[in-house]
């Protein structure tokens, strides 16, 4: 009696449990379970087959988008409208609010030419969500074709700050802008250490770019001092030296002054010293030394003096040094030798070649400063040649014949206005 009546409180308790509408609800959830979990596996393109009966099309149509999309942007092959258009709108059924789907459905419309309806699409997977990327290229693309160019970087920058991995592709496209002079103006919001992605955009655009006037113009019309940093300073060097070797010496001489390191004294300068201090800017204005073989160091000479030793090893020939100029017209480079250490057919001169102006190309040099004739400790001179807006300073040795480098020190280093005729 006692065991019967204790199965039948627990036939009463399952009875109760296990009620018609508790058991659809639980059903519902497992239910609601699975297709979570499968098109979590859709998603990364795993098909598991206890999720048969419920059709082949509920698993593939993401990796599905992903393999169509992959196509068109990986191989190159061209949009099959209808078939992106009808990937598309079977996604939406399975997931109304997919941006991808959308987008796939105005990929469709712009391979049939209906760039309206594809706008339309496009706009609205935008509003889904901000960070698809391909999303936000094709709205960036649309907006340069209808010259709206604040919207196209805007779009641009959108994507390379929800998709790092996107800005390999987006900063060359950036870079590019920065060719026509209304790209630039268009530009110059994202100028500055504001904008995380500014460093990588100067670096992309001295590196790729054909030509390096348009980035040293962007920093010009920007107006202000470049900005600085540790991340920034190679690139700064580069662009100026890339500048001077295609000719854009106007350019470089405007901008280096408003480069962190970059002083308007030192254009004009060739002591190596500015302010009292070693100049530590941009070479091809700040004295660059060879190698080696042959070169140079500044030094300190006695009295609190600056100046320079250079070098050539027996058997070489070279520039040792070289350093770019701005100088006023009718202007001299004045010197005294310190020292030297001579070898048997070795010699040394400073040469003088005009690279940007009226003169350019015409040559100016001195006497060889190693011969015993010339005399040290006196103020020795030379005329910079005339018309020239740039001059390029070099100082070339040759080591001779001997079992040590040629050597010699200078001093007084400066550039001054040539006495008028008497």
């Amino acid at each position: 009696m006692t065991i019967a009546r204790s199965r039948r409180t627990t036939a009463e308790k399952l009875s109760f449990r296990l009620t018609p509408k508790l058991f659809f609800a639980l059903l519902a959830g497992l239910l609601l379970s699975v297709l979570a979990f499968s098109q979590a596996a859709a998603s990364t393109g795993i098909s598991i087959d206890s999720f048969r009966p419920l059709g082949g099309s509920f698993f593939s149509w993401r990796s599905g988008q992903r393999t169509l999309a992959l196509d068109v942007s990986q191989k190159q092959k061209k949009v099959d409208a209808k078939r992106f258009i009808a990937s598309g709108r079977a996604g939406l059924g399975y997931a109304p609010l997919s941006a991808r789907s959308l987008w796939m459905i105005g990929k469709g419309f712009e391979a049939q030419n209906d760039l309206k309806a594809a706008r339309r699409v496009m706009t609205r997977a935008a509003q889904v969500t901000r960070r698809d990327a391909a999303v936000q290229l094709w709205l960036a693309e649309d907006a340069f074709r209808r010259e709206q160019i604040a919207e196209g970087l805007r779009r641009y920058d959108l994507i390379i700050r929800s998709e790092p991995a996107a800005s390999a592709e987006i900063l060359p496209r950036l870079a590019a802008v920065m060719i026509a002079r209304e790209g630039r103006r268009y530009l110059q919001p994202y100028v500055g250490m504001k904008n995380p992605w500014y460093p990588a955009l100067l670096r992309t655009a001295v590196d790729t770019l054909p030509k390096a006037r348009p980035v040293g113009l962007l920093l010009l019309e920007n107006g202000a001092k470049a900005p600085r940093s540790d991340e920034l300073e190679p690139i700064y060097a580069k662009l100026v030296n890339r500048l001077v070797q295609e000719e854009a010496e106007d350019v470089a001489l405007r901008l280096y002054p408003l480069l962190p390191n970059g002083k308007a004294a030192a254009l004009r300068n060739v002591s190596g010293m500015v302010d009292g201090r070693l100049d530590t800017g941009y070479p091809p204005f700040i004295w660059s030394f060879a190698n080696d073989a042959f070169g140079g160091t500044p030094i300190s000479l006695d009295a609190g003096g600056s100046g320079m030793e250079f070098f050539g090893a027996p058997g070489t020939i070279g520039m040792a040094a070289t350093k770019l100029i701005a100088p006023q017209a009718g202007s001299q480079l004045r010197w005294r030798v310190h020292d030297r250490a001579p070898n048997l057919q070795s010699s040394a001169s400073w040469v003088a070649t005009c690279v940007a102006g009226k003169a350019k190309g015409a040559r100016q040099a001195s006497v060889n400063l190693l011969d015993q004739g010339v005399p040290q400790n006196k103020v020795l001179s030379m005329p910079l040649p005339g018309n020239c807006e740039v001059v390029r300073l070099d100082m070339r040795i040759a080591g001779g014949i001997g079992t040590n480098p040629a050597s010699l020190i200078v001093g007084n280093l400066a550039l001054a206005k040539a006495a008028p005729a008497k």
